[in-house]
């Protein structure tokens, strides 16, 4: 009789515990973002947060945690109850980048993927009278005249390790004059000071439309749609990516069934024609990815810039 009684209460804590973990969520969410206010990230993290809110049930609260590269956030997040009520916002620089460059505590398979919301374009600039017409006319004339030719970028981020990606790919020396940020590199090219900019998309775009500049690459899987006469670098024979993600993450541990409703409810928010049209507006064009195709971007990210950051 003993043991009736102890299986009805073992069957009867399950059911209990299936309830419970069923009825998430039950109080309001925080969603970590790792930068300033008013940034790109935090503008993107602010227009997802409303849907989602509506999409779960419950509010979504953004938190600005700005500092160390993003990893104070981030480890705020990783060190939160695995409950699923704190989730990241997380993007290329406080997931990878920031860890590879700095021992912060984490690394980028610390935390589960939720989903990729936006991926940047980032092009391969010259100017429109440099002689170069493709990647492969770029890289013939870098193997002729080793060391001869300058390219511009910030040190040590996505533009700037996405190049020496493909040197290393291509097999070619160019030097990096190091520039304080997107707008001035591009300055610099126009003046002459650099053969070509690695840079993100919003940053020549008006450039390569008023035909000052051209793109002879996009290192991202496939063309983007404002610049479909670019080809992808992997179209051109080198494999080499950059697209700085923005996304949502949360730390391993998080229940099974919780992180189910995080993803389902991301990706309908994500898919919605109106959510979609309401980032178009707010200059942020989604590159959608369910959660295993974006933890797919975090390991070839993390494999792509490792032996570049951890020499």
């Amino acid at each position: 009789m003993f043991t009736n009684v102890l299986a009805a209460l073992t069957v009867a804590t399950g059911f209990a515990g299936a309830a419970a973990a069923g009825d998430y969520p039950e109080k309001p969410i925080s969603m970590i973002v790792t930068w300033n206010a008013g940034g790109s990230t935090d503008v993107l993290a602010r227009l997802l947060a409303v849907p989602l809110s509506e999409e779960l049930g419950t509010p979504v609260a953004v938190t600005n945690m700005p500092g160390g590269g993003g990893s104070l956030g981030t480890q705020a997040a990783l060190d939160a109850p695995k409950d699923g009520y704190t989730i990241l916002a997380t993007t290329s620089g406080n997931h990878v980048l920031t860890p590879l460059k700095n021992d912060v505590g984490y690394r980028y398979d610390d935390f589960e993927p939720i989903g990729q919301l936006v991926a940047a374009t980032l092009v391969l600039a010259v100017r429109e009278d440099s002689p170069w017409q493709t990647l492969n006319d770029f890289v013939e004339a870098a193997k002729a005249d080793p060391g001869k030719y300058l390219f511009g970028a910030v040190p040590n981020v996505a533009p700037h390790l996405t190049l020496l990606s493909l040197t290393d790919s291509a097999g070619i020396d160019v030097v990096h004059l190091p520039q304080q940020g997107g707008a001035p590199g591009a300055t610099a090219l126009l003046a002459g000071d650099i053969d070509l900019l690695p840079a993100n998309a919003a940053t020549v775009a008006s450039s390569i439309k008023a035909g000052k500049m051209r793109g002879l690459a996009v290192f991202s899987a496939e063309r983007d749609k404002a610049f479909p006469d670019i080809p992808t670098a992997k179209e051109q024979g080198y494999e080499v990516y950059g697209s700085p993600f923005v996304g949502l993450a949360v730390a391993k541990g998080v229940p099974d069934d919780v992180l189910e409703t995080l993803k389902a409810a991301f990706d309908a928010v994500a898919q919605d024609p109106d959510f979609q049209a309401r980032a178009v507006k707010s200059a942020s064009e989604l590159t959608y990815l369910p959660a295993a195709e974006f933890g797919k971007v975090w390991e070839r990210d993390w494999n792509t810039y490792a032996p570049m950051l951890q020499k």
